[in-house]
């Protein structure tokens, strides 16, 4: 029998993270243990009512890119990882047969933007010792780096240098087209035009248009059983927040599929960023400045861009980086829609995937969040089967108001209602502390005045 987890477990009051150990392994957080406890899982085998021998398990944690200074410290950055280890040794106990060897296999695989260094990424997250302990006990786990495009990037500026293919996924991938299912149908016309930043936007939209609408998803995805599903609770300048539904952008493997705005403002058919001369002019000479400028005077120029945008008033929006972006979360309920019903060579399964998810937010990410978040101990854990409802609750613990953030307030359409049962009308906890919002969404997000509950 399995448990009833569609309502998110919350465990808090966590302090940090444990350090890494004498042997140079990064320790299990104990915590994880007592969430499963908590959420009355089998000490034992508390996987058992999902993973079974013979399985194929994806573990998707989030590694969106290494930290550099400047950008972010790791812990705030990504998903940490003595929350990976105790679950993929827990998903590797579910596969052991009768005989105690294992049967079945542990894929553990993200596709980090184009600029992310995985090796570094890797060893910043201390996994290569804890790869090479799993490999001497015999766990079966596959690491996969999913991306199919690497990019060399200035990590002051971050401006992209140079562009190189990539293997992808060992698996494979698949082209799979949702067509007029697609959440992003609603906002084709004729001149629309998709972008996705460093990519050809003419490549996006050809794979976007109307009745057409192809991502290109890893058959490391295609092809498991189950997925556990382990994000990072950040704050995000183009959606609001970002955890358990976004993490799904990291099963695709080539991120000029995923549209993340339309080009030009409001006025133009877009939104790309508000209706402002200072919008259209950056997103026309960004490409220039990188080209011909020195790096010297482009890291400085970020920093007094950083600092306008300290200003109550902020016009310098480019990207999509603003509350008025109505394109990605449409790519992001399409991704967790494939995540959810789609198996292997991309035809529609007869019951929906199993999607375990456990949130880190211990260290959450704040302000300018995904790539440069500042560290805020939420303190918090939190174990459920439907992602959406995961994001809500998490985004009331953070102080924000789930309504004002479209990526969760479209959780109530009923074209959502394959991807989540979340009930608008179902009791939220209060805030455990308040995240610093993204500049752009700090009116938007609807912050909260009320009285925090002690962390």
């Amino acid at each position: 029998m399995q448990p009833d987890l569609r309502e998110p477990v919350v465990l808090s009051g966590l302090s940090t993270y444990p350090c890494i150990q004498a042997n140079g392994l990064t320790a299990a957080h104990p915590a994880v243990e007592e969430l499963l406890l908590q959420a009355g899982l089998d000490s034992a085998n508390p996987f058992a009512p999902w993973i079974r021998p013979g399985m194929r398990v994806l573990v998707k944690p989030n590694w969106v890119r290494h930290a550099a200074e400047g950008w972010s410290d790791i812990d705030s950055l990504v998903t940490h990882t003595s929350i990976v280890r105790p679950i993929v040794e827990l998903a590797a106990r579910a596969l052991r047969n009768g005989a105690g060897t294992y049967s079945g296999e542990i894929l553990l695989a993200d596709a980090p933007l184009q600029s992310a260094n995985f090796e570094l990424t890797l060893a910043q997250c201390g996994l290569p010792s804890l790869l090479a302990h799993w490999r001497s006990e015999g766990l079966p786990v596959r690491l996969r780096d999913l991306r199919r495009v690497v990019a060399e990037t200035d990590d002051t500026t971050g401006i992209v240098k140079s562009t190189h293919r990539a293997p992808g996924d060992p698996s494979g991938d698949t082209i799979v087209d949702l067509g007029s299912q697609s959440r992003l149908e609603a906002l084709i016309s004729e001149q629309e035009r998709f972008g996705v930043s460093n990519y050809d936007s003419a490549t996006t939209s050809d794979h976007h248009r109307l009745g057409t609408h192809r991502y290109r998803i890893a058959n490391s995805m295609l092809d498991c059983d189950v997925v556990i599903n382990l994000p990072k609770w950040k704050t995000h300048v183009k959606t609001g927040v970002t955890g358990a539904l976004k993490n799904f952008i990291g099963v695709n493997c080539d991120k000029a599929y995923l549209p993340h705005y339309r080009l030009g403002s409001p006025k133009q058919g877009g939104d790309e960023y508000p209706d402002s001369m200072t919008g259209a002019w950056l997103a026309r000479l960004r490409p220039w400045f990188e080209r011909v400028m020195p790096e010297d005077w482009i890291r400085s120029a970020r920093k007094s861009l950083i600092a306008s945008n300290k200003r109550p008033i902020n016009g310098f929006v480019f990207g999509g980086a603003w509350p008025g972006n109505d394109t990605l979360w449409r790519t992001i309920h399409d991704m967790v829609w494939i995540a959810r019903w789609l198996g292997s060579n991309g035809v529609k399964r007869n019951s929906p995937r199993v999607i375990l998810t456990l949130l880190d937010a211990i260290v959450a990410g704040q302000a300018d969040g995904p790539l440069r978040p500042e560290p805020a101990q939420l303190g918090c854990l939190l174990l459920g089967l439907d992602p959406g409802r995961i994001d809500v609750t998490a985004a009331a613990l953070s102080g924000f108001d789930w309504k004002s953030i479209p990526m969760l307030s479209h959780l109530q359409d009923r074209e959502a209602r394959s991807i989540t049962s979340f009930d608008p009308l179902g009791a939220l906890p209060e805030p455990r502390m308040q995240l610093t919002p993204p500049l752009t969404w700090a009116q938007n997000l609807a912050i909260k005045e009320k009285s925090l509950v002690a962390a």
